[in-house]
């Protein structure tokens, strides 16, 4: 049996304990905050003491394992990854994987110098849904994709591990929930990000302290316009999830995802486990450990899911290059976002300032 490193617990952390066992990795040691985390660790999944750890120092990383999951909150999570890395681990990691684009760069960097494998977890490919319709694009002649709609309207307190953080967070939907929306838009065409324009504001009835809600119009360089919301400030009514709102308008076709159901020209397509039933995060994450292993253990060579780091790069330049936009209240290109970061006030340096004292527990 392989050993793993659970990095985080509790909230996400959890949903990952089952999977391990179900594709066959002990949990050796645990990594997590949260006092009643760790004593949760020992008494239900028998991990030793000597083995569970605060996170105040990266002491976890001499444990011998073959993997790393990380799944803490966003902030630190880069020395997390590279002391994985840099301790002869596979690491997967959740969304976002890191806060800036430097730290992208950096933990990918890494990885290749240590010559071990860093994938992020990508869950909403595998809806059934979503999955056919990488199918149809790739099997059939639809043509060229003209225009699309992607609409989410949830209660982003649903959450409540990590509530703390995410009330603190600069554009919350945006830097911690749509790069489910832009990994897709990436899984989806194929294609990069040519720009976008963005707006953004926040409710009166809101519980966040930042602009939790955006709009904007996202052009990709296939000549796709895709027209984008999320709202994390629902009030009332129908959810529209991370599972639904979704309209693809290609030259010869319309591909539709209302209420978790799949729709080619307003005609109702059957699929197997239709509707929400891979709502279930524990239940997904077994799939898509199962999927990242077996690339691991092709070394790299069998990515049928593109969930290895270099490849979400794209899709992490698509949301910094939104907080761009947001920030300078103008359109961003992406072409050269890498080298404008500075200018565009989306660096490093700007990002280490905006979420100062935001992943302390208060």
């Amino acid at each position: 049996m392989n050993r793993v490193i659970l990095l985080g617990v509790n909230g996400f952390g959890a949903q990952w304990v089952k999977p391990c066992s179900a594709n066959g990795l002990e949990i050796v040691a645990v990594v997590d905050n949260y006092k009643e985390a760790r004593e949760s660790a020992h008494t239900q999944m028998h991990v030793p003491v000597s083995n569970i750890f605060d996170g105040s120092n990266n002491d976890w990383a001499g444990i011998e394992a073959e993997y790393a999951i990380e799944a803490t909150s966003p902030g630190g999570r880069v020395e997390r990854i590279t002391a994985a890395l840099r301790s002869g681990k596979h690491v997967i990691v959740a969304k976002p994987p890191v806060l800036c684009i430097e730290d992208m760069h950096h933990i990918i960097d890494v990885s290749n110098k240590c010559g071990k494998q860093l994938h992020v977890v990508t869950q909403k490919r595998y809806f059934p849904a979503f999955s056919k319709i990488k199918d149809i694009i790739s099997s059939e002649a639809l043509g060229n994709l003209v225009y699309a709609d992607i609409n989410l309207r949830v209660d982003g307190t649903f959450w409540k591990s990590g509530f703390y953080w995410r009330k603190r967070l600069p554009y919350p939907s945006l830097i911690d929930g749509s790069i489910h929306h832009f990994d897709l838009m990436r899984w989806w065409t194929g294609s990069t990000f040519k720009s976008v324009m963005a707006a953004s504001w926040n409710t009166c009835w809101s519980p966040f302290d930042n602009d939790c809600d955006f709009s904007g119009i996202i052009r990709m360089n296939n000549g796709a316009v895709i027209n984008y919301t999320s709202r994390w400030s629902m009030k009332h009514g129908p959810v529209i999830n991370y599972f639904d709102g979704v309209r693809l308008e290609y030259l010869n076709d319309v591909l539709e995802v209302v209420d978790g159901k799949l729709y080619r020209n307003g005609e109702y397509i059957p699929l197997t486990n239709d509707g929400r039933t891979l709502m279930d995060t524990e239940e997904l994450n077994i799939h898509i450990l199962k999927d990242i292993l077996e690339t691991i253990n092709s070394e790299g060579t069998d990515d049928t899911y593109n969930t290895s780091a270099e490849y979400h790069l794209e899709p992490f330049r698509g949301v910094i290059g939104t907080v761009a936009s947001l920030v300078n209240k103008r359109e961003t290109e992406f072409e050269d976002l890498e080298e404008r970061l500075n200018e565009y006030c989306v660096s490093g340096d700007h990002f280490k300032q905006t979420m100062a004292g935001i992943f302390e527990r208060s």
